[in-house]
């Protein structure tokens, strides 16, 4: 198990032209895999939507690329969703990545802040503190499953990597990255590699060999190096190949309709209340801060709707 966190300020350079994107590698007669993922623009719109600090950007970056690496091989309506419980300032974050490379998520305490470390790096650990990582995989069928393992320090790569070997009982070499200055985020990715069924301990030795001589994933990224040559690069001297490329990008699943069926939820005389309001009630989406407006005639709509259904079913039941 070996993590490489990186997160810190950086002077200016040429910006990377290539969109955001992962590849999947493998390698060691494929019993290695390995995936690496470019995240710059999606990690740099949700801390813009959520009005980050630069250690909270940090933070949020690693585990939204985290969720893109974790999720590379999902398909239909699977998902993989990483929740930070924790006791630092930010008080916890949340990633979510769906088939397709659509992810999203949201920290609870955006605008938390720490001072620099006296290496001059974003302070991650401090921001995040003790805690737990929970892991739910939602399947094709049957109910999602969630797992959980305390944090290692809340650098979040090295906690993934200390989940994917306890909780997945998979050794992991895992890195992620976020290059970042008071403009605003400069680069962000990250890799994780895998051992298989069939796979040598040798093969181990010779992926944390390579990747403790590499730069940060940030930087790889900031110097203009696609995820396939980030992921062949992890995988020399190990005959690697790319096997998939996907897109990635910053997506929410919020709508007025989703929205319209959480107001039901909330019960005959919470709705009453609403309607009963002289102003209109306002509904922000935590994820991507679009808000929904409905005004008291609206709520009072569904509060009629939500009474309708109620005695259609009670009359189904009865009878």
């Amino acid at each position: 198990m070996l993590s490489h966190d990186a997160a810190e300020p950086a002077g200016q350079t040429h910006s990377d032209p290539n969109a955001d994107g992962l590849a999947g590698v493998l390698a060691a007669h494929d019993t290695v895999r390995i995936v690496a993922a470019r995240t710059t623009h999606l990690v740099a719109t949700a801390s813009q939507l959520h009005d980050c600090s630069p250690t909270v950007a940090a933070a949020f970056g690693r585990l939204l690329t985290g969720a893109a690496l974790m999720g590379a091989s999902l398909r239909g309506p699977e998902r993989v969703t990483l929740q930070i419980s924790c006791d630092g300032p930010v008080r916890g974050l949340v990633a979510d990545a769906a088939a397709g490379g659509a992810i999203r998520g949201y920290p609870l305490a955006p605008r938390a802040e720490r001072p620099l470390t006296t290496c001059g790096k974003f302070d991650v650990g401090g921001i995040v503190g003790r805690g737990f990582l929970h892991v739910t995989r939602t399947f094709a069928i049957g109910l999602p499953y969630t797992s959980a393992t305390p944090l290692v320090s809340g650098e979040i790569g090295e906690d993934l990597a200390y989940f994917c070997a306890q909780s997945d009982q998979i050794p992991s070499v895992v890195a992620v990255g976020v290059l970042a200055n008071p403009s605003g985020i400069l680069a962000a990715g990250g890799f994780i590699a895998q051992l298989l069924p069939g796979a040598r301990e040798e093969d181990m030795h010779v992926l944390e060999r390579t990747v403790r001589h590499m730069p940060h994933p940030s930087s790889l990224i900031r110097q203009g190096l696609r995820p396939e040559q980030i992921a062949l690069a992890v995988g020399a001297g190990l005959a690697p190949r790319i096997t998939h490329r996907a897109h990635l990008r910053f997506a929410c699943t919020c709508s007025r309709d989703r929205v319209t069926r959480m107001l039901i939820g909330l019960g005959h005389d919470d709705l009453r209340e609403l309607g009963e309001r002289s102003q209109p009630t306002e509904v922000v989406c935590n994820v991507c801060r679009r808000r929904y407006t409905f005004t008291p005639a609206e709520i009072r709509a569904l509060h009629v709707a939500a009474d309708s259904a109620d005695g259609t079913r009670d009359t189904l039941t009865s009878g």
